[in-house]
């Protein structure tokens, strides 16, 4: 994908249909920006956390000397949005904007916490996963004035996202005061992003505007690729692995240097992170 090709045409779009046929002196240029939080679908991410909870179990479930004593696993789903954007009013009820942003998310150490006993003390193992993305968006905008200082608008709007995945593994005894971190993996990615929402605005006596907006988000990206624990160059790919041993097949998002092949491989795909959901975000609109 020529991501910079397709920036330019957003950027020379913008600016052909904010002057085609329009008196300047008609034209109103703002600085929309917000943020708050975001609800991340990351489907098949939270499906191999969830995987990675069940291996674990089922290895200290195999060991006799081992004792399992439970798991604090919850799916990824929260994070933050921010947004910021040039907004162009090209009349009182239509506008049109260049955006750009950021979407993040990530677990804290005991929000996938597995607990083993082992003969000598307590382990606890983790499994962190951070999920960014940055996206451009080019949206169109129509307002609906309900007073002089309050109105509504609906938004549409589609461009491009960049976006990184890593994932990690922890360790910490009992003992010990800090996790003991090693990365899995990192990779990135872009892909295109498509957003809808609707906002709510009202402008205080000194002129500025504050807003709240809710809004949708449609942003699968997959062509992931990157570096694993071995420094070894590869593509991401979900896949199902069998686990002899523990007659399990664990589910996976890993960085391998070739396509995963094989009787003990299944239901093997180009990883995808889904960065679709939701945003519910405040802020405010200054008029340059």
């Amino acid at each position: 994908m020529n991501t910079n090709g397709i920036c330019r045409n957003i950027i020379c779009s913008l600016v052909i249909i904010c002057s085609f046929g329009l008196p300047i002196f008609a034209m109103e240029l703002d600085f929309k920006i917000s943020g708050g939080y975001a609800y991340i679908e990351l489907g098949s991410i939270n499906r191999g956390i969830e995987s990675w909870a069940e291996w674990r179990k089922r290895e200290a479930d195999e060991n006799t000397n081992w004792l399992y004593l439970g798991q604090k696993i919850h799916t990824l789903h929260s994070g933050i949005h921010l947004e910021g954007e040039i907004l162009l009013s090209i009349s009182k009820r239509l506008g049109i904007s260049l955006g750009t942003g950021y979407l993040y998310g990530d677990f804290k150490e005991k929000e996938n916490e597995v607990l083993v006993q082992r003969p000598s003390e307590l382990l606890s193992q983790v499994y962190p996963v951070t999920v960014s993305a940055y996206p451009l968006v080019l949206s169109g905008y129509i307002f609906f004035p309900l007073s002089r200082k309050i109105q509504i608008y609906a938004r549409a709007g589609g461009g491009l996202a960049w976006a990184k995945y890593v994932y990690r593994e922890a360790k910490k005894l009992e003992s010990a005061e800090k996790y003991n971190y090693f990365l899995l993996g990192r990779a990135s990615a872009s892909g295109s992003i498509f957003l809808g929402g609707i906002g709510f605005v009202y402008e205080t006596e000194m002129g500025v505007r504050f807003f709240i907006e809710f809004s949708m988000r449609k942003a699968e990206i997959k062509g992931f690729s990157g570096e694993n624990e071995l420094e070894e160059k590869g593509r991401m790919y979900h896949f199902e692995e069998y686990i002899p041993d523990l007659d399990f097949w664990q589910i996976k998002n890993e960085i391998r240097v070739e396509k995963p092949s094989g009787p003990n491989f299944r239901s093997v795909s180009d990883a995808a992170v889904d960065f679709g959901g939701y945003s519910a975000k405040i802020g405010f609109i200054i008029r340059f």
